[in-house]
């Protein structure tokens, strides 16, 4: 695969992401917690700059799209660790510290339970985040080739 598949393949990930989490949020009503704001904050601009980028070549992108993309995972790493319940709900994230948070640990059901009721908790919406920030690092992590 060349990399100027890949900055595209990329984009497309990013750009599903994107659209996907403002499916979720304001057309199913799903209210996004502190940790899934954080990682829209990495996730819109990539669907932006990676479009841009594929649209004109440009595979120099990657020294500005993989710190942004890696940040996000991180985020989305945190999340997906509290809701495995490996570490504690951070306090940010807990309804305690402010009634009107949504807490980030919230199961939010995904497209039709039935269809998918063998992955029920497993296909959640921060594992599908964690899932589209990963595949965006390593389209972008190819190795340069030296002259």
């Amino acid at each position: 695969m060349s990399r100027d598949n890949r900055l595209y393949l990329a984009w497309v990930v990013a750009l599903v992401a994107t659209l996907g989490s403002l499916y979720f949020s304001e057309v199913r009503g799903f209210r996004p917690c502190v940790l899934c704001w954080y990682q829209r904050i990495a996730m819109y601009p990539l669907s932006v700059i990676l479009g841009v980028a594929a649209l004109g070549s440009d595979l120099a992108v990657r020294r500005y799209v993989l710190p942004l993309a890696a940040a996000g995972w991180i985020v989305a790493l945190i999340q997906n660790l509290e809701d495995w319940s490996v570490i504690p709900t951070l306090k940010a994230c807990s309804a305690l510290a402010d009634p009107t948070v949504v807490p980030c640990n919230t199961p939010w059901p995904l497209w039709g339970a039935g269809a998918l009721s063998g992955l029920n908790g497993i296909l959640t919406i921060p594992v599908l985040s964690l899932t589209a920030f990963t595949l965006i690092i390593v389209l972008l992590s190819w190795r340069r080739r030296r002259l």
